[in-house]
């Protein structure tokens, strides 16, 4: 896990981050509908110019990533958020004040929420802002869920058709929102979903990506595109998995 997010942050540009700093707060209800606050990680990716630090061996010449780390945990601590998309964009805000005015960087703010959801899946919420840009509301907001685990009736052979198999889900949400258009509630989407996919059945892992698909953007307008990987653990003796993965645009 730890080598795919390094590879994740392969950039042109030099980047100040901070991965996974862990603390609790409130930002609305949590998986029982309770207004309290929960475990969530933060990770943030700054970029900023430092060949200045480095020429000069200064960490003045760069972003003092302990520094952001009290004041990213002093930000959720101090105040009750609405929602995860609230508490993502002041920690950009956050961030990008730590640069320098004459200097256009960018930020990307990754928020988990490990306990958000009865089901068995991890919530995330991804960004990107830049410096000096005027903030629109909702743009690019990139929600995944991640090891969701789902029992599905699918299968090509007579005892996969009298029993669910376990598949595994990463889903990728490409969302924009204009002022206009209610806020998308991720898990009540996924508790939607949840309840579609008991009724369904497959013989294969392409059918089911592709209706999965249909019927997750057909839930909120805002959603653009779609990444879903569908695993499938018990399909190959020896291998951890059988795996497909669509992409899938609105039209």
């Amino acid at each position: 896990m730890a080598t795919s997010q390094r590879l994740l942050q392969l950039s042109t540009n030099d980047l100040v981050m901070i991965e996974d700093l862990s603390f609790s707060a409130n930002i609305g209800p949590d998986c029982w509908n309770r207004p309290r606050p929960q475990p969530l990680l933060l990770s943030v990716a700054i970029e900023a110019n430092l060949e200045g630090a480095a020429y000069d061996d200064d960490v003045n010449q760069s972003i003092n990533y302990g520094t952001l780390s009290k004041d990213l945990l002093a930000l959720a601590g101090n105040q009750t958020f609405p929602d995860m998309q609230t508490l993502v964009e002041e920690a950009a805000k956050l961030s990008l004040s730590k640069l320098p005015p004459e200097e256009k960087g960018s930020v990307k703010v990754t928020l988990k929420a490990p306990k958000l959801l009865l089901q068995d899946a991890m919530l995330s919420l991804e960004i990107s802002r830049i410096a000096g840009e005027p903030l629109e509301w909702g743009k690019r907001w990139n929600w995944m869920l991640h090891d969701w685990r789902v029992p599905v009736l699918i299968g090509l052979n007579p005892p996969e058709r009298e029993a669910k198999q376990m598949l595994v889900l990463d889903v990728a949400l490409h969302m924009n929102r204009s002022i206009e258009q209610e806020v998308c509630s991720v898990p009540e989407l996924v508790s939607h979903l949840m309840k579609w996919i008991d009724t369904t059945s497959y013989l294969t892992l392409e059918k089911f990506a592709a209706e999965f698909c249909n019927e997750a953007m057909s839930q909120y307008p805002q959603t653009v595109s779609i990444v879903l990987k569908v695993s499938k653990p018990s399909a190959v003796l020896n291998a951890r998995a059988a795996c497909i993965q669509i992409y899938r645009t609105r039209k």
